[in-house]
């Protein structure tokens, strides 16, 4: 067996740097966190082939003075630690690997000027090896340049993404952490053209200002702020009502003590506050700010500093879903502004081809007086009317293709999908009455043979939990089920397919656990059984009291999958399209 012996220390070194800096971004970040530590206002970020050719970091800082420049390399050297404990961090670089590892993978220059000298210094680094440190002009602040990176670690190199890949995840990075710090303007450059600014601001609305830029008009429009304190934290919640929703967690940004972490731990509890509000393929967008005592957090987990320990983890998890889940319901019937925008920029484009393809006989509008007396007819009878529609969503008045209803209210036209707000209904009846333990059961008359070609058994092995859901059923040979009870607000349905995309969902799900999201996931198949189809004709009476349902569930905005169930057009923006206003 060879025997134990201390490696040389261009290997620890290089081992050090493959730790700390796996690709641009990750220097990206390091520097950046400097640049905040040393109270700069202005954050400047130039990049060359996704970070590889070139990164230079500027900013207006307190600077390093000649001494602390030299140091500042070497291997465990920090000006962020107050004596000799990792308790009570203030500051986001601490570790004293950053410098080094970064010197150490790259052709490394920092500028520097402080403000107790009279001129700038200039430290050169190749690749571990100190090259020189001389005067140098500058103003005060700090430049990083970092060129040519893992030009010696073609392992490491060899395992980065693509050009783009690298710049993208540059520009998200600095987006998510412009959020931590809105009073600070941060510049995007690529190839010295800007690509991207963001303007620090000292006012109250700094963060909502900066939440706006990051996130956008739509996500202002559909999300909801909260904020409450506890005795040893305090969470601050950006977060999108369902409808407003997206393919990955890519916008979703956690923020503890003012550091941008990872904690997939973290977004599965963001994930649980929506469940039954989005599939499972859809993410929220939220910002989540977490402000805790020091002594409750660890954030000495790994070089990058992206992952932190948090002490009774699960107080604050509760905290975060209870705080959510409030939220939403308290939003109540939110629509989804993207669809209104969509359904309107729609119309608008269909008026225009009609114009265009002069699909309008001038001769037959009105003649100017007969115009004037239709439009006062109109307008006395819509005042009279009016008086009646004081309902959030207003009354029934048509239903299209046996789809739609169209309703009326005060200010605006409301278009509601069927199927989707009835199937929410369902929902949350199916949960109300489900953790109440008051499923109300219907006995069939004659009970359902259900053939399943795989899944008896672990429909069998769940018979508990599917029993508490309002179902009745035993074994029937072979490959058979005999159903002889379902929940009594399913009413008349196809118990033979009900009982296909259960078996469906538990063989996905593996089990049903009363404590997750599992068990919304099968309400929400059961509900989808009952609701009212597309394709089924309503009179006035039935659309009115969907309308009225609608207005006391919670969540209703959206349907189980996280779709509009409706969507809301102003009078005006209806009288805008026909050139009225």
């Amino acid at each position: 067996m060879n025997k134990i012996k201390l490696l040389p220390t261009n290997i620890i070194n290089e081992i050090a740097a493959g730790e700390v800096i796996e690709r641009p971004v990750a220097v990206v970040k390091e520097l950046i966190e400097n640049s905040i530590d040393a109270k700069s206002t202005k954050i400047s970020i130039n990049i060359v082939s996704g970070g590889v050719s070139k990164i230079i970091v500027s900013d207006n800082g307190n600077g390093i003075d000649k001494k602390d420049i030299e140091i500042s390399v070497e291997k465990y050297t920090t000006s962020k630690l107050k004596g000799d404990s990792l308790n009570n961090i203030g500051t986001l670089g601490f570790r004293g690997e950053a410098l080094n590892s970064i010197s150490n993978a790259s052709e490394f220059t920092i500028i520097s000027k402080n403000r107790n000298f009279s001129e700038a210094f200039n430290l050169k680094v190749l690749y571990g090896k100190k090259v020189s440190l001389t005067p140098s002009k500058g103003n005060l602040g700090t430049i990083v340049k970092v060129e040519n990176l893992f030009k010696y670690l073609p392992v490491r190199k060899k395992f980065l993404k693509s050009e783009n890949s690298e710049t993208l995840a540059i520009k998200n990075l600095i987006k998510k952490i412009s959020l931590t710090s809105p009073k600070i303007s941060f510049i995007f450059l690529e190839e010295d053209k800007v690509k991207f600014q963001l303007m620090g601001r000292e006012d109250a609305k700094a963060l909502d200002k900066r939440v706006f830029e990051i996130c956008g008009e739509s996500f202002i429009k559909s999300s909801f702020y909260a904020e409450k304190n506890y005795p040893n934290y305090k969470i601050k919640i950006f977060a999108s009502i369902p409808t407003f929703n997206k393919s990955n967690w890519n916008l979703t940004t956690i923020i503890i003590n003012g550091r941008v972490i990872k904690d997939k731990l973290m977004l599965g509890v963001i994930k649980a506050a929506y469940a039954g509000l989005l599939a499972g393929n859809r993410f929220p967008v939220v910002i989540l700010y977490i402000d805790i005592n020091s002594n409750f957090l660890d954030i000495n987990v790994h070089p990058s500093k992206a992952e932190v320990r948090i002490l009774n983890r699960n107080i604050i998890n509760s905290s975060i879903i209870k705080i959510i889940r409030n939220r939403l319901e308290e939003s109540g019937l939110r629509f989804s502004i993207e669809a209104e925008k969509n359904l309107i920029k729609k119309i608008k484009k269909n008026i225009q081809i009609g114009l265009n393809n002069n699909l309008i006989d001038n001769n037959e509008f009105f003649f100017k007086e007969d115009q004037e007396k239709a439009n006062k007819l109109f307008s006395d009878k819509k005042n009279n009317e009016i008086n009646n529609y004081h309902n959030q969503l207003g009354y029934a008045k048509a239903q299209i293709h046996n789809m739609f209803i169209v309703s009326q209210t005060k200010d605006s036209l409301i278009l509601v999908d069927q199927h989707a707000a009835h199937e929410r209904i369902v929902l949350e009846s199916l949960k109300k009455n489900y953790h109440k333990r008051k499923i109300l059961r219907q006995v069939l008359l004659i009970p359902e043979i259900v053939y399943l070609d795989q899944g008896k058994k672990l429909m069998l092995q769940n018979k508990k939990e599917i029993n508490e859901l309002g179902f009745e059923f035993e074994d029937y040979g072979d490959n058979a089920l005999i159903v002889r009870e379902i929940p009594a607000i399913l009413g008349k349905i196809n118990v033979n397919n009900l009982f296909q995309d259960l078996q469906e969902q538990i063989h996905n799900l593996g089990e049903i656990n009363p404590k997750d999201s599992s068990i919304e996931k099968i309400l929400s198949s059961i509900a989808c059984h009952n609701s009212i189809r597309a394709g089924r004709k309503l009179n006035i009476e039935e659309m009115n009291a969907i309308l009225r349902l609608m207005e006391k569930t919670p969540n209703s905005s959206q349907c189980n999958h996280g779709r509009p169930t409706f969507v809301e057009l102003k009078l005006k923006d209806v009288e805008s399209l026909f050139g009225r206003i």
